[in-house]
């Protein structure tokens, strides 16, 4: 698409405000569709961009070679030693530091993109009292290294301690080599999906009178979003949200599931807080990049606890697709539990 085609598209879908949404509704992922349209899904799942290609694919690919290469023998984790405890942390770290770092200087620093598919033209804050240091950035990059990252880290310790010492794995597969293969295959596939059912349940927890305003309103801060708000958390919420790992504890027979399942917890937020609807790699390639469906979710609060994979906010009531007939409904939920609980 030509720098013209891109600047009118951006212009046009500017509100009065200068919000910019995608110019149409959100829509589920094709499994969600009912009666099931198997060629759309089929396409879906295995074309590009899809449910495999090309976030999952890559991150799945990252999993197993930061289990290959860089992770210690399964063996040697059998016993809690400070070195690989600490090989581990300083790994994730520069993980984390590179890709959410990368981003916000590809976005925010450099700007790279401009305020093309942005959604908001609102800057981030250098000056916000409800942050530390009152600047959000530096306040999202100490949540982020200094409580994140050391609990992501903590779960994949126990997991390999756990691998090394038979807690986990032990599954009998009757000695089926086919049994054990697919069976991990499987659940690889279904990590995503595991993430996304995981992810909504905490979320509306995290929304109850009980967590929200001790943990989750730290996350809230960040309303105008970029990369390193995504796991900019209070560490209580670092918990919750990273126990998605326990899943595969229960299930996996092999240590790259949890780590994968880890992985997407990790690096997801990176991108889909950076605030763009896209990552404009060259003038005719990009990819999908902020994720609007959670983008309105800061906005408004109220809506979009979950995600696109799943129905769950359908069938909660929670879904908003960006659509004005669907912001009237939720100031319509709005209104309506005020008056109850009147």
């Amino acid at each position: 698409m030509s720098d013209a085609a891109l600047n009118e598209r951006n212009a046009n879908e500017r509100n009065a405000r200068g919000e910019w949404s995608p110019g149409k509704p959100i829509a589920l992922a094709p499994i969600n569709t009912w009666p099931p349209r198997p060629a759309v899904t089929f396409k879906w799942l295995f074309g590009f961009p899809g449910y495999i290609w090309p976030y999952n694919g890559f991150w799945l690919a990252f999993a197993a070679l930061t289990w290959t290469f860089l992770t210690p023998n399964l063996a040697s984790m059998a016993t809690f030693e400070l070195w690989w405890v600490g090989l581990l942390l300083a790994r994730n770290l520069a993980f984390v530091t590179v890709l959410f770092g990368g981003l916000h200087l590809y976005f925010y620093v450099f700007k790279r993109q401009g305020d093309e598919l942005k959604f908001t033209p609102q800057p981030v804050s250098n000056n916000g009292r409800r942050f530390r240091f009152k600047n959000q950035v530096h306040d999202n990059i100490f949540h982020t290294l200094v409580f994140g990252v050391p609990v992501m880290t903590a779960y994949e310790v126990l997991t390999y301690w756990g691998f090394a010492n038979g807690y986990l794995g032990f599954f009998d597969m009757g000695g089926s080599q086919i049994a054990f293969w697919g069976w991990f295959v499987a659940l690889l596939f279904l990590a995503p999906v595991i993430h996304a059912l995981h992810f909504y349940f905490g979320h509306r927890l995290l929304h109850t009178k009980l967590l929200y305003k001790p943990v989750h309103a730290l996350h809230h801060r960040n309303v105008e979003i970029g990369p390193w708000s995504g796991l900019s958390m209070h560490p209580v919420e670092h918990i919750l949200y990273f126990s998605t790992v326990i899943v595969q504890w229960l299930l996996a027979l092999h240590p790259v599931n949890a780590l994968y399942q880890i992985h997407l917890a990790a690096f997801l937020p990176a991108l889909s807080h950076s605030g763009f609807e896209k990552l404009q790699v060259t003038k005719s390639f990009d990819l999908d990049g902020g994720n609007h469906f959670h983008y309105l979710h800061h906005k408004y609060f109220e809506c979009n606890y979950g995600g696109s994979l799943t129905p769950l906010d359908k069938a909660f009531g929670t879904f908003h697709d960006g659509t004005e007939k669907s912001h009237a409904a939720m100031r319509d939920r709005l209104r309506a539990r005020r008056a109850a609980l009147s």
